[in-house]
């Protein structure tokens, strides 16, 4: 004998519709979203740079640089190096006379030492 509760079970099953759904490959469905992950990560990037120049104030165009002339890059490349130069000779200058200071103080302290033994052995 069978059982009706399968044979009611087996009755519903044959008498629902049934469609083929269109099932796309793995591929296609990971490239899909990898594609909507992509786009998503760029618009947010966009997002986030329109809100900062939005939020700075500053024009949404980038701005081109100015064209500088050769001749006054090279003027002022001279003239910075020419500053570096300068500067570097003044802290020679400075140390060598740190230098100094510190040798002439070494020589007082030591003269200051002799002077204050000669002076114990004097008073004995």
């Amino acid at each position: 004998m069978t059982n009706r509760f399968f044979y009611r079970d087996a009755c519903a099953l044959t008498r629902r519709a049934y469609a083929l759904a269109p099932v796309r490959r793995l591929r296609v469905r990971v490239a899909v979203w990898a594609l909507v992950g992509f786009l998503s990560a760029l618009g947010g990037a966009a997002a986030v740079l329109i809100g900062e120049a939005w939020r700075a104030g500053l024009p949404l165009a980038q701005c081109l640089p100015v064209p500088v002339e050769k001749s006054a890059e090279q003027a002022e490349l001279a003239r910075v190096r020419f500053a570096l130069a300068e500067e570097s000779a003044a802290r020679a200058a400075v140390q060598k006379t740190a230098d100094s200071a510190a040798a002439e103080v070494a020589r007082l302290n030591d003269e200051l030492q002799f002077l204050r033994g000669q002076s114990r052995t004097a008073r004995r």
